[in-house]
């Protein structure tokens, strides 16, 4: 369908037809707001689309109805948009995903500009979806970068969308500026100068915000206030996930949580990996010793976990109590609240290749030498991951890939991790002696299917 663009952005472009056409096909009216210039050939869906729509609720449940795509996100009121969605499809093994930011009008994070309603009835067929007329493109578009910031680029595609109806874009600059100020945008865009423009940008933000501010004296409070309540919810409900990849040494936890962090990005604003249960200050602090006893870098200070070979004996019973209440320290406030979970609030996928169950596994690695029902209790009262998934394989195959452990030992890890993961709810066990490129797609099926069945519940799609 296209030529001239990237493979992936030519599988983003027939999403987003294969989505418009189901939301079409269902009898629901939407348009594209802007930015289509030189579709298809050189038009490039390369970070989101601005839909508008009269009902947005109901693009969601045409969505989860069907099998176009999966919404793996939905973030509802961010940036005072209604609803940014996350749709993913994955086909021939390649994963796909688009963002849509669905409005209801064209708006600031402070001021409506045009209701929805408005938009919708005078909007035009471009390709395979409707476009806003000339002249409501022209000003919203201009109206929103006043507010965001205007550069060369878009001030050309104003003049052009200017071109098509002159007379239009005037009437409707008129409502938002004064005579003055409306003539001088109107002559930029006519002459294709914008210089006089650029040199009155604040000017021009400040007029056109007093008056939009007269006709609309509520709209500014009620917006933030919708902005307080989205920046709540998202703190109470993180769009962000955190996946711990447990499995005995060479199952490939690293592998697969360094391909799984590259294939699922696009589906976050950020990725953190972890190759040690969770940053915190505590770890920073021994490594800061590390440093100091050997005047430089150490092994601690790359990504490395803790070596599963024992050196020393346990420690007695008091040093081991405190170990103890020093890792849950570790796990639930220094490193899970003040690093963790504020990364989650900002829509981050954490991804963790080991977690407390190995203290439960192999205390002995741990030096740990307290009891073990003390350990597992400790362990109900640290933060749980959102998802804990195990790469299990036989012993054979594990000692094929690295045998850095005793066959013996491999066996009781395996053994064990089998029976930590018949406690944990929100556990998979998946099977590491299948192909890498099977194992991996595995894992990014479970993080998927998760992700969708979570955006489902939060938006009400379906019961819990």
């Amino acid at each position: 369908m296209l030529t001239g663009i990237f493979v992936q952005s030519a599988a983003k472009e027939e999403l987003f037809c294969d989505v418009v056409l189901s939301w079409e096909q269902a009898g629901h009216e939407l348009c594209v707001l802007h930015g289509l210039k030189g579709y298809p050939e050189r038009y490039d869906i390369a970070k989101d689309v601005d839909l508008i729509s009269d009902d947005p609720a109901q693009l969601l449940r045409i969505l989860y109805q069907g099998t176009t795509a999966s919404i793996v996100r939905a973030i509802e009121g961010s940036h005072n948009v209604p609803y940014t969605l996350y749709l993913h499809r994955q086909r021939n093994g390649k994963h796909t995903f688009l963002e849509l930011d669905i409005w209801t009008e064209c708006r600031s994070e402070q001021h409506v500009f045009f209701q929805g309603e408005e938009i919708l009835k005078t909007c035009r067929r471009f390709e395979y979806f409707k476009v806003p007329a000339p002249e409501l493109e022209c000003t919203c578009y201009l109206l929103r970068r006043l507010m965001k910031g205007l550069d060369q680029t878009r001030v050309q595609r104003l003049s052009e969308l200017y071109a098509e109806d002159p007379s239009g874009c005037t009437m409707r600059l008129a409502r938002f500026f004064p005579k003055k100020e409306a003539a001088l945008i109107a002559e930029a865009a006519h002459n294709g100068d914008w210089a006089p423009v650029f040199r009155q940008l604040e000017h021009l933000r400040r007029v056109m915000l007093e008056r939009v501010g007269r006709e609309q004296p509520q709209g500014r409070l009620r917006l933030w206030l919708g902005a307080v309540r989205t920046r709540v919810k998202n703190y109470v409900q993180p769009e962000g996930v955190l996946v711990a990849v447990l499995g005995t040494d060479g199952a490939g936890k690293s592998t697969v949580t360094a391909r799984v962090e590259r294939d699922l990005a696009p589906a976050f604003l950020s990725t953190k990996r972890y190759h040690r249960p969770v940053a915190s200050a505590l770890r920073w602090t021994k490594r800061y010793r590390a440093r100091a006893n050997s005047g430089g870098p150490t092994q601690a200070d790359a990504r490395s976990a803790p070596s599963n070979t024992p050196t020393q004996p346990p420690r007695k019973l008091p040093a081991s109590l405190l170990k103890l209440g020093l890792w849950w320290a570790d796990y639930t406030v220094l490193g899970y609240l003040l690093d963790t979970y504020p990364r989650l609030t900002t829509s981050t996928l954490v991804l963790l290749d080991r977690y407390y169950e190995d203290l439960l596994v192999s205390p002995e690695f741990y030096r740990y030498g307290g009891p073990l029902w003390l350990a597992r209790l400790i362990g109900r009262f640290i933060p749980r991951p959102d998802l804990t998934i195990l790469l299990d394989a036989p012993p054979e195959v594990i000692q094929a890939h690295k045998r850095e452990l005793p066959f013996e030992e491999t066996t009781h890890q395996r053994e064990m991790y089998l029976r930590v993961m018949k406690g944990t709810s929100n556990g998979h066990v998946v099977d590491a002696s299948k192909p890498f490129d099977e194992v991996e797609g595995e894992v990014e099926r479970i993080i998927l299917g998760y992700l969708a069945d979570r955006a489902a519940l939060r938006l009400g799609l379906r019961e819990p």
